[in-house]
């Protein structure tokens, strides 16, 4: 029992130095984008969906339903939709809610690289796709090269002119088109030797520039589409961004006073499952590996301890001598009862047996008396006459039926005490 004490608290403290250790070590950001509402990654949207929810005074709420789902819903308040996903190929029950919608007065605002053909040919755009590299995001990052720049050319009585300043990696993505909607809020400036499409650019080139839509507007009816073809700016690592949180918050702004849904429900599914204990756990290396050394401790430990273990030997003690009491209680039941002469013949008795077992004397037989007397005179150093007188006077209350009082009880069991003892 010792020992697996302190193996106990062996796994313990190791446990303890490893969660230290793992706890105090650089943090590995995971760069994969999810968009995730519970995910604290750089291009999750934890970070994004808490400062909105905080900061919008019409309100911010979350959703998982389709844009369907929600051009089924009351259609008496008017709202603003907010999509955002790495690919967002919508089919033409999706386009055609997302119209009814916006026919009605709501606005709805899709930021992706892709939005699906059906919904290009009714808007009348292109988009160009760009894969996104994080270990190409590390790299630019790590040589400190400059960043693109974003420009922002919305109704300037409402917000001046402003550039942005982003990786690429982060705003790649473009729209293009011969006839692109009535309204541009921002777009990109490339250099004309690293535009990648043939096409008529107009007014879009000046000099050596070429400067192609990322954000843009499409009035529907009642309502408005805005089209953003930068997601991973809205994520944590973009509303982080140094002052670009501006860019956001601008953009969100063309929705006016309605309150805005954010729905997720055109991302993966795993990036929309609620994160769970373990989640959270699995999430952060140092709890994930204590997790893990929990795990492989508890299977270590199952394996040893299930080899064959000795019993426990009980402890027995040595059985309590119980003669002096048992006789302390037949002497008190025989006091008690006033039955002196039959205690002298128990003790008589008990003083034949011994006689005969030591020195091979019966003074139960009176014909051998004299040579009895003598022989027990020997073995105990006593007077002849005084053993022949006892015998011969205890004789009658042992076989007579001699009725004695408790003095003369004491006197005779005295006296075979002192044979018993000198033998």
């Amino acid at each position: 029992m010792k020992g697996s004490r302190w193996f106990i608290v062996f796994i313990v403290a190791f446990l303890f130095i490893m969660f230290a250790i793992e706890y105090h070590l650089p943090k590995n950001f995971v760069w994969k984008p999810t968009f995730g509402h519970h995910d604290e990654q750089p291009f999750g949207c934890a970070v994004f969906d808490s400062v909105l929810s905080s900061s919008l005074p019409q309100g911010y709420t979350f959703s998982r339903k389709s844009l369907y789902q929600l051009e089924q819903e009351d259609t008496t308040q008017r709202k603003g939709i907010l999509v955002i996903s790495d690919n967002l190929r919508l089919s033409d029950v999706d386009v055609n809610a997302l119209l009814k919608m916006a026919e009605r007065g709501d606005k709805i605002m899709l930021v992706s690289t892709l939005f699906g053909r059906y919904l290009e040919d009714t808007l009348q755009f292109r988009s160009y796709y760009s894969y996104f590299s994080p270990m190409a995001l590390k790299k630019y990052a790590t040589s400190f090269l400059k960043k693109d720049s974003l420009h922002w050319i919305g109704d300037s009585t409402v917000y001046p002119r402003q550039t942005f300043y982003f990786y690429p990696q982060l705003c790649s993505s473009y729209f293009w088109g011969d006839s692109l909607p009535e309204r541009v809020l921002a777009q990109r400036v490339f250099e004309s030797n690293e535009f990648r499409y043939e096409t008529e650019m107009d007014s879009l080139t000046t000099d050596s520039l070429v400067y192609m839509p990322v954000a843009m507007s499409r009035r529907w009816g009642k309502g408005e589409v805005i089209l953003v073809s930068t997601p991973l700016i809205f994520t944590n690592y973009g509303m982080l961004d140094g002052k670009n949180a501006t860019y956001i918050f601008r953009l969100l702004s063309q929705m006016g006073k309605l309150p805005i849904v954010r729905t997720e429900g055109y991302m993966k599914e795993t990036a929309q499952v609620q994160q769970s204990p373990f989640r959270y756990f699995l999430a952060h290396e140092p709890l994930r590996w204590a997790l893990y050394l929990t795990m492989i401790t508890i299977i270590l430990f199952m394996i040893f301890t299930a080899k064959r273990r000795q019993r426990v030997i009980p402890v027995i003690h040595e059985p309590a001598n119980k003669s002096l009491e048992f006789t302390e209680l037949i002497g008190t039941l025989y006091f008690q009862k006033k039955d002196h002469a039959d205690l002298v013949r128990k003790k008589f008795s008990y003083l034949a047996e011994e006689l005969r077992r030591e020195i091979q004397v019966d003074i139960e037989e009176v014909a051998d008396d004299e040579r009895s007397f003598h022989r027990i005179a020997r073995k105990t150093g006593m007077d002849v006459g005084e053993i022949a007188k006892f015998i011969r006077e205890v004789r009658p209350v042992i076989y007579g039926g001699r009725v004695i009082d408790a003095e003369q009880m004491k006197v005779y069991i005295d006296k075979m005490n002192e044979i018993i003892n000198h033998i």
